[in-house]
Formats: structure tokens, C-alpha cells, sequence
């Protein structure tokens, strides 16, 4: 039986989650793989809150503290990376290929963006001593939903 290319993706990127633990020596406990597992098929860009409500009814015992202990290693292991949100509220995303998102300033939806144009942007040379290695676009606006809802107010 085929596997689906969702399921390969899945797959191929929990088998690299679980490599970059060995090589740093991390221990793969159930709880990381169960947060990045959620982590990576959430397409809403989770923040540790949600992510905890996903994944804790199959954990019990998962505290939120964990959740954002877990969240702050895989940041720095560069396997998802930590969103610029609005308000207090932290967004993760575990896709790492080239993509850009929109952000909804009224809802606080943030979803993934592809334009071969916005990818083409070189980081700049020029800042002051900081060396860029990318450049990530977050376009603020209004969803289709908050924009059809003011329409009609």
C-alpha cells in the first residue's frame, strides 16, 4: 500500500527530528516526540497553549512548562522556528522550507505564504556588523473572513 505524500513528509521529518536528538545527545522521550509530531502536522502556526490542549489528552501528566521548555529546544536546534506574534502569544512552525505567512491583525490567523518573488530577496549586506542568513516576509492585513466581516459592519 502507497503512502500518501502528507504521510512521507510526516515521515521523513519526525526520522530527522529523531536523528538531530542522537546527535546532540538528547534524550527522545515520548513527550518530544508527541509535541513535534503535533507540531508539524498543525497548519495554524500553534501556539504552546494550543499545542498543550492538542497534545495532552493523550499525556495526562504533559505539563505546559514542558511544552514551552520543548518548544525553546527545537527553536534552538532549528527545527521549528518561533513566529513574530501579536500580544504576548508565542506561534511556532515546524515548516522550514522557504515560505513567508500573513497574519491576520484582527484574529491573530497566520498562515503560510509561497511567492517565488518574495523568496529572491537577498538578506542584505550592509547591517551594521549583524550577518542575515534569511529573509522570512510577514505581510499583516486582514484574513478573508475579518475582511468579509468588516464589510459588513
Amino acid at each position: 500500500m502507497k503512502s500518501s505524500p502528507e504521510a512521507a513528509y510526516l515521515e521523513a521529518r519526525l526520522s530527522e527530528f529523531m536523528d538531530r536528538c542522537r546527535e546532540a545527545g538528547m534524550n527522545l522521550t515520548p513527550q518530544r516526540l508527541a509535541i513535534y509530531r503535533s507540531l508539524i502536522e498543525a497548519k495554524d502556526h500553534p501556539s504552546p497553549e494550543a499545542l498543550f490542549d492538542r497534545v495532552r489528552p493523550g499525556m495526562p501528566t504533559l505539563s505546559l512548562a514542558t511544552i514551552y521548555k520543548t518548544l525553546d529546544t527545537l527553536a534552538g536546534m532549528g527545527l521549528v522556528t518561533e513566529l513574530p506574534a501579536r500580544g504576548d502569544a508565542k506561534r511556532y512552525d515546524a515548516n522550514m522550507e522557504p515560505h513567508h505567512h500573513l497574519v491576520c491583525t484582527q484574529c491573530n490567523k497566520v498562515a503560510d505564504y509561497h511567492d517565488a518573488q518574495l523568496d529572491g530577496i537577498a538578506p542584505p549586506k550592509n547591517l551594521g556588523g549583524f550577518r542575515a542568513r534569511q529573509v522570512n516576509v510577514h505581510i499583516h492585513g486582514l484574513c478573508a473572513e475579518c475582511a468579509r466581516t468588516e464589510k459588513t459592519h
